[in-house]
This record gives C-alpha cells, structure tokens and sequence, in this order.
C-alpha cells in the first residue's frame, strides 16, 4: 500500500513503469516530472526508484540551492556508490565524464534509472550533461528522470533551451498537481480537522496537508511557518540548535562532518529525524524538504545566520564542499577565504564547462580587486574577461580585458599584454567593431618591440590573420600566415598552427576552389590528433561552405554531416548549430525543401552565426511556397547579416531577397543595394552565390547583360542559352535551377518546368509560371491536389507535438511553455504545420488532422 505521500500517484507509477518495461523496444527516454515545491517529486521518485531497486541500477543526485552552485553536483553525489564517475570528476575531465554517464545508462542486459532532483537549480556542466545524454538517451537502456519546480523555470532559464535541444520522441512529460478533496480528507481523517478547510488552505499539496495536520490542537496553522515552527519548538534545545545550525546549509552534507560543527550533535540528528524534520540516507545528512530548511532558516536574525555560517566555513573540508564554503564566506563576510577560494572554484568551474558558474565566481571578487597584488591581478583579470566571452558578455570581457592590459602595462610585461591585445581584437570582431579589433590586433605585434619571442609574435600574428581571413583578404592573409609559421618556427603552439593552416585554406578555396581542400583537411587531421574539436569542427565547417559555395553537393553534404557528428559527439552546441545552418543550406540546393526547412526552423533562437546561415534557406522556401513569412523571415535574416559586415552573410541573403522580389513581383524588396553587395561578392570569389544575385536582377529587369565572374550556368542563362544552363544544373543535382533554367524554354520545356515546381511544392513559382503559360495560350493541366501535395506522414517529431497541442486549441505562447521553446520558435512550427498540410489557418490544420487520424477527435 503507497504512503501518504504517494496518495493519488498509481497513473504517474504505471507511466515509470511502462517506460522501463519498454526500454528494449523503445529505447531510453527523458522523463520531465514538473510541479509545484511540496507537490511530491521526491516521493515519486523515490517510490519508484525503490520498486525497481531489484531489477535496475539507480543513480541519484541533487542540485542545491547554492549562490553559485557546485559544478556537476549531481554527478558528485552519483559518485559516493558510482567509482566510474570518481576519475573523471576529480580530474575535470569533462568528456570522459560524459562518456562515463552515458555508459552508467547504457548497461545491460539490467536497466539504469538515473534521477536528478531539483533540476531548476542545476549548474551549467549539468545542464550540459543532461543535454549531452539526452539527445543520446534513445540509444541507451535507462531513464533519466528529472524534477523541477514549476514557477521556477521562466522563459529565461537555461533549463528550457537544454529540454528544447532534446529529441521530441526521446520526452515524457509528467505534471503532478494537487490532491482532491477526497484524497485530502482520507490523509486528515485522524486529525479532526474539516478537509474542506485544509483543502482549501493548501490546494492539494501533500507537504503542506501532511504540515497543516501536524497541529495538537485541531487548528489549521495559518502557515507552513507556523507549523514546522510549532514542531521545532517542541524539540529539546539541543535539537533546535542542530536544526538551526543545518539550516544554513542548502545541500545535503555527510554525516561525520555535520558532527564536527559546533552546535551540531548525533542526538540532535535523531532526534530531527524522529521527528520528521530531517531525513538520513544513511552517511548523509539533510532537512525533509527544502521548504522546512528555509522556513527554520528565516527564523533566526541575520547575526544569527552569519555566525552559523562561520563554524560551516571553520570546519568544513574544503576539497568536499567548495561551493558551499564560498557560499558561507558570501554570507558570512569573510572576504579572505573567499579571494583564496573564489579563483580556484572559478577555475574548475570553467575546466567542467560550467561557465555561467565560473563568471559568478569570478564576480564575487569585484568589490575586494584593491586586495589583490600586482603579480596576482593581471592573470585573474584575464582569466575573468575569458569567462565572460564564453557566456557571451562580450562588453564586460572587453572592459576586464583592457583592465589586464593596464595591469600588465604596470608590470612591465609585453608578452602578456600582446596576449591580452590579441584577445581583445577577437571580442571587437565578435561585437562587431572591425576597425578596432584590426588597430588592437596590430598593437598586439607593436608592443612586442624590435625583438620579441617567437612564440609572442606568432600569436600576435595569428588573430591577424583571422581579421583577414574574415574579410576574405587572400593575399593579406598569405603573408600573415608566412610570417606566423616563421616566427613560430619548429616549435609553432599547434593551436596557433591549426588555425593558421585553416585561415590559408578558407581563403584559398574561395580564389581557387578546391585548391585549399589539402590545408583544411591538414588542419583537421592536427586538431583531431591534439584533442582540439572546436578547430576539427572549424576546419570541416570551412571544408562544408565552401563546397556548398561551389556547387560541389556530395562533398559539402559529407563534410556538414561530420561536422555536426563532431560536434555532437564533442558537445559542441554552438559549432553543430553553425553545421546544421550549413546542413540545411545544402539540402535546400539539393531540392530537398522539407528537411531543409525543419532544420533551419530549429535554429530560430540559436546563435546569429547560425541564423545568419539558417534564416535565408528557410525565408526563401517560404517565398517560393507563397508564406507571407517570407518576408518577415528575410528582414530578420538581412538585419543580422548588415550587422555583422561580413560579405558572405550579405551575400546569402540578397539573393534570397532578390529571389523573393521576383516571385512575389515586388519592384523592389528594402533598401539592399543588390548589385553592389554582388559585385563585392564577385570581388572576393563568391561566384555562384553573386550569380544567383544576378540572374534574380535580370529576371526583374534590373540588370541587363551577365556581370564578369559570375557562374558558368548563370552566365549562359543571362546569354539566352537556357539548355547549356540547365545542363550544367542537371549534372549538379540542383533540381530547382534546372526548373529555372526551363522556364526560359519553349513550351514544352516550361511544362516540365512546371511539373518540377510542383513535385518541389514551389507553389507561387508554379502559379507564376502557369500565368506565363496561359498568357501564351498553352493549355495548361490541372496542378496537383491537395491529397497528393500534402505531406501528413513528413512531420517531424516536434511539428507533431505542435499539431496535438494545436488539436487542444491552444496558443503559441502556450505551445511554448508546454515544449519548453521560445514563441518564435512555436510560430516557425505552427508554420511548418500549416505548410505540410497544405492549409491556410490553425482550424483547417486542425480539422485536416483528425481526418487523417493524426489527433484525436475529442469525445
């Protein structure tokens, strides 16, 4: 029979149980169990958990309400029963780590449950880790359950971006609410209390019915406060002055430790545990629940609080507790500790990938730098602005960076200071701020003086060449990385190397494609024997755009996908979304719209770098599929791409704008001046994408003969042979501007042009087209219908949560919150919904869908 706590929750246990009898047909999964603080979480798990302790291995771990919480927490507390994690956590080996997770869930032939509770409060590592293992769960023989607090994750928190990169088919979704009144009323039967009463006072919430009961009187407490007060009060002074002690401490702590602290006693333990305030696992110590801590926590005054947290600081170990000890030196002002402690969590923070953490940590320090010496303030400064820029607060690393360089300039040390300069002219470009980022990037080799160091002046020269090879300056960047190689000599930093060999190769490809394949692919085969993914990954991205610049599909395709496969292997976020912008805008010149499309909406809130990529491919099928998006669409793709003043962003999209202009017979589309941005683009190598821009000006007049450089195909299209055109397109395996190509045909070779646009679901094309056609008097045959253009069984796993949620009628605002995305990204779903469907409106979407049986008709 299931306690208390569990009254109510035989629907939720069944759904866990299923779920881990299907593990060997269906995979691992994620488990999402949401509600409110005190709806019962813990005691579902650990129910759960407990009834399948025989046939399942299960890990457990916490996150805590810590200042800055402790990276990896959960993993820490896996680790006390799991020796696999104990090597990788102590080393900061972050992918070994990773690895080791995924293998604890992938056991056989005895499945793995692995809970992470209170996941609202996890550290960045975590939250990384659980997206690491969650977009690999399907290929796993476990669970990973996670709770979290509703109110708790907003549209802001990171948890949502982390369950929003999780494979939709990989998610279960359990939301716990309140108890009835009927459930309320067999819990206080014994109490004397009306349920009505305590029904209404606590809606249901089994903490607070089980806290509300507990009084001797017959009274409901007017609040939780005063019911565990009540109950505390009741116990011998020794034991409120554990309870009171513990209270400071907003994690679970060994038991021997929580001995050592002044105030703090094995009777006091028992007798908090008999008296259901604390819990034990065994050697570890905590309160029942974190509503009762912070509830014994605020009734002390803030002396009392600061002299608690004092004797945690005096005689905790620091090696086991080192965020809880910066915690306690937060609040308890004691500024020593917290500059020796602060740099050092920072540091195995960043080493865990828990960035947001390391800044926190870092930021602790602002008020007391004047305590700092000399010799101590530049590295601390630098380390500080590299954390910053990780989380991409690119203002405040520039303002720490230019700090440090002060620091180094007092010191009399020109090497750190070019480093630091050097640094500081990467942040300018990130922000934008070209022509400062290239003074910077010269002052770094200036500073230097007449003889510097090897190793100095190749690194100066390197962000050099980075400047240039994001211009698209070849020449300039062949010198630079001449002179990088000589000054490094022998002994170049391969990360130096690696990015010069890449710089090369990036700009030679564009002047003589594929003439820098062979120093790429060097570049790649040195960052993947050094362990430096982000450069493998950059190297094969490079490989990727160019291919995909040239026409050269097979070979752009192989490098996207392997990209993307590093990148995921390597949990590369902010790379693999750059390689499926890539990844889409390949399959969008290989006809294949759908996919393209569905890739490319799943970038709508990622980095610009990948929009700027993804956003043309979607904006351009919308325009040819006749979505009033499009336009939409293409103004955001433009503003991203003007700030960024790189041409290959301009580039991209003003033939998708000018494309657009065409099919929707616009005189003009913005103020993008499109032959400008094309002649820039024929100036740098950017021969098919500025041919493109071309022929889109031609077919609406605005250009009269083909500009020199362009594209061999788009060349013979301008010149009238339209055959030799769609040839070439032919041999290329790019439908679409085969299709394009024949429009310029004889009738027959229009209609085939027509029947390509169709099958493609190039709709406005079609129409377009058709008007041609019979403006000429060329019968034309019916267009395909709606059963046939209509691709029910082509949505993805998302597109047909949207639908479901659409079936209930809701709103995008709350389709978001339910999948945990952005609106934005709800809206590019809800469209990609309508536009597989073949419908107008959400209704019609609807309706369609229950005739197909693809949700369910209501009762």
């Amino acid at each position: 029979m299931l306690g208390p706590d569990l009254v109510e929750r035989n629907w939720e246990l069944g759904v866990l149980s299923e779920l881990v009898a299907g593990l060997d047909s269906s995979g691992g999964k994620v488990v999402l169990i949401r509600g409110e603080a005190g709806i019962g979480k813990s005691a579902l798990v650990d129910e759960f958990a407990r009834s399948h302790a025989d046939e399942a291995h299960v890990h457990r771990g916490t996150c805590d309400d810590l200042i800055i919480p402790q990276p990896l927490g959960p993993f820490l507390d896996m680790a006390r029963t799991e020796p696999s994690l104990r090597g990788p956590l102590g080393d900061g080996d972050r992918p070994r780590l990773l690895q080791a997770v995924l293998d604890l869930l992938s056991r056989r032939p005895r499945p793995s449950i692995m809970v992470i509770e209170d996941s609202h409060w996890a550290d960045e590592a975590t939250l990384d880790a659980i997206r690491f293992v969650g977009r690999r769960i399907a290929i796993t023989n476990g669970l990973l359950l996670l709770t979290y607090r509703d109110g708790e994750v907003d549209h802001d928190h990171p948890l949502r971006g982390v369950i929003g990169d999780i494979p939709a088919q990989s998610l279960v979704r359990i939301q716990l609410g309140g108890l009835s009144l009927m459930a309320v009323a067999a819990l206080v039967a014994d109490s004397g209390q009306d349920p009505a009463d305590v029904h209404a006072a606590t809606h249901g919430n089994p903490l607070l019915v089980r806290e509300m009961t507990s009084a001797t009187d017959g009274s409901v407490p007017a609040s939780l406060y005063d019911s565990v007060m009540a109950r505390v009060r009741r116990l011998t002074l020794g034991a409120q002055e554990t309870l009171k002690t513990l209270a400071v401490i907003p994690e679970s702590i060994a038991r021997a430790d929580a001995s050592m602290i002044p105030g703090v006693d094995e009777s006091g333990l028992d007798e908090g545990e008999q008296r259901q305030l604390l819990e034990s696992g065994g050697e570890m110590v905590a309160f029942r629940h974190d509503l009762i801590r912070r509830t014994v926590e605020s009734s002390m005054t803030a002396g009392e609080r600061v002299a608690r947290h004092r004797r945690v600081l005096e005689c905790l170990p620091e090696e086991s507790y080192p965020s809880l000890l910066i915690h306690c030196a937060i609040e308890a002002g004691d500024v020593d500790r917290l500059l020796d402690l602060a740099p050092r969590a920072a540091a195995y923070a960043a080493a865990a990938g828990s960035h947001i953490e390391a800044v926190e940590h870092y930021r602790t320090l602002g008020p007391h730098l004047d305590r700092l010496g000399p010799d101590e303030l530049g590295p601390l400064l630098d380390e500080w602005s590299e954390a910053e820029s990780v989380v991409d607060d690119v203002s405040e690393a520039l303002r720490l960076n230019g700090l440090a360089r002060e620091s180094y300039r007092r010191m009399g040390d020109p090497s750190a200071e070019s480093r630091a300069l050097a640094r500081a002219a990467r942040l300018h470009e990130y922000a934008g701020q070209r022509d400062r980022a290239i003074e910077l990037a010269r002052e770094a080799i200036d500073v230097l003086g007449p003889d510097p160091a090897g190793s100095d002046l190749a690194s100066a020269l390197e962000v050099n060449g980075y400047l240039q090879m994001m211009a698209h300056d070849a020449a300039a960047v062949h010198d630079l990385v001449e002179r990088t190689l000589q000054a490094g000599g022998v002994d170049i930093d391969e990360t130096i190397l690696i990015r010069s060999l890449n710089h090369r190769g990036s700009v030679s490809n564009f002047t003589d494609y594929p003439s820098g394949r062979a120093l790429l692919d060097e570049a790649r085969q040195r960052a993947e024997a050094a362990g430096l993914w982000f450069e493998e990954c950059r190297a094969l991205l490079h490989l990727a755009w160019a291919a995909a610049e040239f026409c050269d599909l097979a070979n752009a395709s192989d490098y996207a996908r392997r990209a993307i496969a590093s990148a995921v292997r390597h949990d590369l976020p902010f790379i693999e979304r750059s390689a499926l912008g890539q990844h889409a805008r390949i399959l969008e010149l290989r006809g294949e719209w759908d996919r393209a499309a569905d890739v490319a909406r799943e970038l709508a809130e990622a980095a610009p770098i990948a929009q700027m990529v993804a956003l043309p491919v979607l904006g351009v099928i919308e325009a040819r599929r006749g979505r009033p998006s499009a336009r939409t669409v293409l103004a955001q793709a433009w503003e991203l791409a003007s700030e960024s003043h790189e041409a290959q962003r301009l580039v991209a999209v003003a033939m998708a704008v000018a494309e657009r202009a065409w099919i929707s017979g616009d005189a003009d589309d913005g103020q993008i001046d499109f032959l400008g941005v094309m002649a820039t683009g024929l100036e740098l190598g950017f021969s098919w994408s500025s041919g493109r821009i071309a022929v889109w000006r031609w077919r609406s007049g605005k250009l009269a003969s083909a500009p020199a450089g362009i594209a061999e195909p788009y060349r013979l299209l301008i010149a009238g042979d339209f055959a030799g055109a769609a040839a070439i397109w032919v041999e290329l395996g790019m439908p679409y501007e085969r299709a394009l190509a024949l429009m310029h045909g004889g009738p027959a070779d229009q209609l085939e042009a027509l029947e390509v646009f169709e099958t493609l679901g190039a709709s406005a094309v079609a129409a377009r087209l058709r008007r041609t056609l019979r403006a000429s008097g060329v019968s034309v045959p019916r267009g395909k219908g709606r059963q046939t253009r209509r691709h029910v069984a082509g949505l993805t796993a998302r597109q047909a949560e949207v639908l479901e949620l659409l079936g209930e009628g809701l709103a995008n605002l709350e389709i978001a919150d339910r999948l945990f995305i952005s609106p934005r990204t709800a809206e590019h779903h809800v469209s990609a919904v309508l536009d597989k469907l073949d419908v107008a409106t959400r209704e019609e979407a609807v309706a369609q869908a229950r005739i197909d049986g693809l949700v369910r008709t209501p009762a």
